[in-house]
């Protein structure tokens, strides 16, 4: 994996690491209002698609009394602005996000951090013909939580008496959609993205050269957008889940376009927004733009959250250096 790959997938475990210190997944409000105001709340944190027929929503259990109305960083929860209704069904999964309740002035009276349950891929460059084979793997990051073990057993399940890949109750790059037992796709490893379907990762290297692309040999700046289905064996019950991967392909580390860079940076700035426990974060902080195109903050300055709010976090982005 190259320096900047790496450089991003430690700063994103950085900050996760220090938003669930001392919470354990119980990420806490951030705003400030009194202790006689309501808090923005939606009774738990952490929210997992279920396995059911329709769409599954969630309302705020409480808001604050003043007036306004709702906003979340990144893009990618499906929220209603008014009500704070928000439809987990429809949000992309595997992400947290933090949810503002905005005066009509546009001040941050309060926020709260969730997490839609689910896996990620940590953007990140991989230079292939110069690494070894094994920081050539992208690994799942499960409830937005780099390091956090997949639910998917580990006990001998089977009663066989040995632990072996019988007794992983996952499954990725589902090809059985309404679960009946027939296959109803053919999945991404027929597209040459090995995925290992008990494990979730991704072997970078092996895939460009079995063809990722369509070719042994792709053009500079190809991209290529794989989505599978996968299932896990959480308080999901094995709902049917999916994530979209994007892949570009540059010859040389020179080629990739600033362009390209300049949105990987954006998003661990949204990472870094969305997972900062410091006061430049807490509520009755303005989100309007000044003259420099920033938002002010109680403590410095960030961008502004109207950027956040239109980036998404999705797809994430595997880059492939090939020489």
């Amino acid at each position: 994996m190259a320096l900047f790959g790496l450089f991003l997938f430690w700063a994103c475990k950085k900050n996760i690491a220090e938003d669930t210190e001392n919470n354990n997944n119980q990420e806490q409000n951030t705003g400030s209002p009194s202790h006689t105001n309501p808090r923005l709340s939606y009774g738990d944190t952490l929210f997992y698609l279920k396995n059911q027929p329709g769409n599954y929503t969630i309302l705020p259990v409480s808001v604050p009394a003043a007036s306004g109305f709702f906003k979340a960083i990144p893009a990618g929860l499906v929220l209603d602005s008014v009500s704070g209704r928000i439809n987990i069904t429809l949000s992309e999964t595997g992400l947290r996000y933090k949810v503002y309740y905005v005066s009509p002035g546009g001040t941050a009276i309060d926020s709260v951090k969730l997490v839609i349950s689910g896996v990620d891929y940590q953007d990140a460059i991989y230079t292939i013909a110069s690494t070894a084979d094994v920081y050539d793997t992208a690994f799942p990051i499960y409830n937005a939580r780099p390091g956090l073990p997949l639910p998917c057993g580990g006990d001998d399940e089977d009663d066989d008496g040995d632990i072996d890949d019988d007794d992983n109750l996952c499954v990725f790059d589902e090809t059985d959609l309404d679960d009946d037992g027939n296959d109803d796709i053919p999945g991404v490893i027929q597209d040459k993205l090995l995925v290992d379907t008990k494990k979730g990762t991704i072997d970078v290297e092996a895939s460009f050269y079995a063809g990722l692309f369509g070719s042994s040999n792709p053009a500079n700046g190809v991209s290529k957008d794989f989505t599978f289905y996968y299932r896990l064996q959480d308080a999901s019950n094995r709902a049917l889940n999916k994530i979209t991967v994007r892949f570009y392909h540059y010859r040389t580390i020179s080629d990739i376009p600033q362009s390209l860079l300049d949105t990987l940076n954006l998003r661990n700035q949204i990472g870094i927004a969305v997972n900062s426990r410091t006061a430049s974060n807490r509520g009755n902080s303005a989100f309007h733009a000044n003259a420099a195109g920033h938002s002010d903050f109680t403590a410095g300055r960030m961008e502004s959250f109207a950027l956040y709010e239109s980036k998404p976090k999705r797809p994430p982005i595997i880059i492939i250096v090939s020489q």
